[in-house]
């Protein structure tokens, strides 16, 4: 940290970024009377992160009207401990020390935890269990992939700076001469990383479980029928193919998915395709899978629930022990049945992502919502609870998109309280 030539500003190096999945360490900050003044290198989601409006102790609120703190708590507490079956989710948006904490709280009141992105459908940690996947770290994309296969993923547009420092444009230990060393293809629907890739196979939605079977056909060494797959995916069959031994010829390949490879709709199908057909690859080659995860902290939020509970990203704590129910257990479906009756949540972009029935049963029932930013929401809820910014003006630890956990830090000052010193409260009132 070192003063710099602005009046009363401090300029704070390496600071990590929760604007994405990415969690970027290396940021300069410069702050001036809790004010920021400058943010190095430009990313617009860390501008967007950093730059948004703040908010004070002052903007507490019950039903939608000014409280104390004190009082928001009690009402709070009140709130859950009234409810039959209180939901907790959008904990990606706090850090790992107040998901546990809140676990802590579901626990005493009987609920259910939810930690999943309500829009991100991610079924790895199930894969993980049952098929088994080979992944990475950001880490080694950057210093060994010489092959990057983008399929259904822009992250040009949803995660800049991966491009940049990652997967592409980086120079790395074994790939030193950055994008020249790299062959880079698109697969799906074209975008503006397609645009830039070196091959693009054009996939339509349809098509994709036919492609990862052909390719499954093609690692296992089966024959195939040429006639039918000429029919299900036209010309893309020869250009699967040719990737396939692109893909088997190279020192090093990694396949980066975004939510255009990972549809809910699909299940884990094509994941678990996917993971079936890069394992028989490593006798020939070595790579991975890694996919593009929303940030800032909803793969530490999954991580601190299986850690706990023993059960992937999401547990019924309803009968005094964690039970486990993945087809009829995510926040939004449980929302849409109405088969709770309050909610404890924390705000965030992914609000405004939410079903319709999902958000029209949070406006009927008792709500708490903590949040740092003001709220964009549509309805009012039973009790807003202004927190500090996590990687701002509060602590604690965040985990990237690569299971990777990293520390961020408090570099201004707010008197909204953090969001572990408001669940603690909350849980003491509670116990009283």
């Amino acid at each position: 940290m070192a003063q710099s030539n602005t009046a009363q500003a401090v300029l704070h190096a390496d600071v990590p970024c929760p604007g994405c999945g990415c969690l970027c360490d290396d940021l300069t900050i410069e702050i001036a009377d809790n004010q920021l003044v400058s943010l190095q290198p430009d990313c617009p989601l860390a501008a967007t992160y950093f730059e948004q409006k703040s908010i004070t102790a002052a903007d507490c609120q019950i039903d939608g009207k000014s409280a104390t703190l004190e009082t928001a708590i009690e009402a709070a507490a009140k709130m859950i401990q009234s409810a039959e079956t209180p939901l907790f989710f959008g904990l990606g948006e706090t850090t790992s020390e107040t998901v546990r904490r809140v676990i802590d709280l579901a626990d005493r009141a009987g609920g259910i935890v939810d930690a999943a992105h309500p829009s991100f459908f991610d079924p790895s940690g199930r894969i993980v269990q049952t098929t088994g996947m080979v992944t990475c770290s950001l880490g080694e994309i950057r210093h060994r992939a010489d092959l990057v296969i983008f399929w259904g993923c822009d992250p040009q547009t949803t995660h800049p700076r991966h491009w940049q420092r990652y997967s592409v444009e980086a120079t790395g230990r074994f790939v030193p001469e950055g994008r020249k060393g790299r062959h880079l293809v698109g697969i799906g629907k074209q975008n503006a990383t397609t645009d830039a890739c070196d091959q693009f196979i054009s996939l339509d939605p349809t098509q994709q479980i036919a492609a990862l079977h052909h390719l499954l056909t093609l690692a296992l060494g089966k024959p195939s029928d040429a006639a039918k797959l000429k029919e299900q995916l036209g010309e893309a069959a020869s250009s699967l193919a040719d990737l396939h031994q692109r893909i088997e010829t190279s020192k090093y390949f990694v396949v980066v998915l975004g939510d255009g490879f990972l549809r809910r709709e699909l299940g884990r199908v094509p994941l678990e395709l996917l993971a079936q057909y890069v394992r028989p690859l490593h006798e020939k080659t070595r790579g991975a899978v890694s996919i593009l995860k929303p940030g800032p902290n909803w793969v530490g939020a999954g991580g601190v629930v299986a850690s706990r509970t023993g059960y992937p990203g999401a547990a019924f704590l309803t009968q005094g022990k964690p039970q486990f129910d993945p087809d009829n257990l995510s926040a939004i479906k449980l929302l849409a049945q109405k088969r709770v009756d309050a909610a404890m949540l924390w705000e965030g972009p992914w609000l405004d992502q939410l079903p319709t029935k999902a958000k029209e049963t949070l406006a009927q029932i008792p709500t708490v919502v903590l949040g740092h930013r003001p709220l964009s929401i549509d309805w009012t809820p039973g009790v807003f609870l202004p927190v500090a910014r996590p990687g701002l003006s509060d602590d604690g630890t965040m985990s990237r998109m690569d299971d990777m956990p990293l520390p961020v830090r408090a570099i201004s000052n707010s008197d909204a309280a953090p969001a572990l010193q408001i669940v603690d409260a909350i849980l003491k009132e509670m116990m009283a």
